[in-house]
């Protein structure tokens, strides 16, 4: 039996923590591999944790049906895969010569090898017997606009203002109300946050998918140095479509050039390439030089198409290839995952 080390956004009880069960738990399950899930302080530590190999694979946040992309996993991926002294001497020479040689397509030591798509249901987790007396509520910054209408009934039913205290994580706030000491303490705060987290800490559920958008979905993406494993068994519930995307990113050459952005569209369209998004980060090289970052779903001219596109920017990078899972169609299909 070999064992299988995941490291994810801790602590226990997060939905990143929940992300890499789904996405591991079948491995164990099926008895052909024992899994160590490891808790990291931050999303950075998650990338750090795979390139200095002490993980086999790591789990990030990438993008939120309601809240749109998680801006710093995108970040991270422009820190870890642009080199930003290289690129500052192509440009450089751009400025110096007015033509650059392009540079090959690079792909990184470790990818993204596979992506999970979790159910955000937020719960309000509370020892009180009242809930009408919470004036304290825990929860991680982006769970507030994820329940609005939920916040806004509770002040206005009850006639009061919330004390709304940010933590690092959704299953931090669940611990926070598990420790308090006094009965006044317990029957005024409440934490937002997953059915899992209050499992872990012990705070029961008062009211349970809080949330607005009951459709609300992370979707969280696999990083690794080799591809997934396969399974025995027929059982696995994070099953995969046949259809694959391609995650690249590249900063364009001509940056001012008029149709500069579209002769790149051009190509993938040239060659019947369908783009599921697009992406921009600031660029940090130069000011108002951005970085691109492009989901295209894979067919047999992405090979060509990437050599010619490579010689329409400064820098082209494949962040990964992987099947798409299931989950994905099944939400276009009910709005549910």
């Amino acid at each position: 039996m070999t064992s299988i080390k995941v490291a994810y956004l801790g602590p226990p009880g997060t939905y990143s923590h929940q992300a890499a069960r789904q996405q591991f738990e079948p491995y164990a399950l099926s008895d052909d591999a024992s899994v160590i899930y490891l808790p990291q302080p931050s999303i950075n530590s998650c990338f750090k944790a795979i390139s200095k190999d002490e993980c086999d694979y790591s789990i990030i946040p990438f993008e939120n049906s309601s809240n749109g992309q998680v801006v710093l996993s995108y970040d991270l991926f422009r820190d870890w895969f642009i080199k930003e002294d290289q690129l500052r001497l192509k440009l450089r020479e751009l400025e110096q010569s007015g033509s650059s040689q392009a540079s090959s397509v690079k792909t990184p030591d470790f990818q993204v090898i596979g992506e999970q798509f979790v159910a955000i249901h937020h719960n309000f987790i509370t020892f009180a017997s009242d809930i009408s007396k919470i004036k304290t509520i825990y929860s991680h910054p982006q769970v507030w606009s994820q329940c609005n209408k939920f916040l806004h009934k509770h002040e206005l039913d009850n006639n009061i203002k919330v004390q709304k205290i940010d933590t690092s994580s959704t299953s931090k706030a669940v611990e926070i109300v598990a420790s308090l000491q006094t009965d006044e303490e317990r029957q005024t705060t409440a934490a937002m946050a997953s059915l899992t987290a209050s499992e872990i800490h012990g705070v029961p559920v008062k009211v349970s998918q809080i949330e607005d958008f009951k459709g609300n979905t992370t979707r969280f993406l696999v990083l690794g140095k080799k591809p997934l494993p396969d399974l025995r068994h027929s059982f696995d519930s994070n099953s995969v479509s046949d259809k694959r995307m391609t995650l690249l990113t590249f900063i364009i050459k001509d940056n001012d050039n008029f149709g500069s952005l579209c002769n790149i569209l051009q190509v993938f369209k040239k060659f019947n390439l369908n783009l599921q998004s697009i992406t921009t980060r600031p660029s940090i090289v130069s000011p108002w030089r951005y970085v691109f970052f492009v989901e295209v779903w894979e067919g047999e001219g992405l090979p060509e198409a990437l050599s010619e596109v490579e010689e329409l920017v400064l820098d082209l990078t494949v962040i990964g290839s992987f099947a798409r899972s299931k989950k994905f169609f099944q939400m276009i299909e009910t709005g549910f995952p």
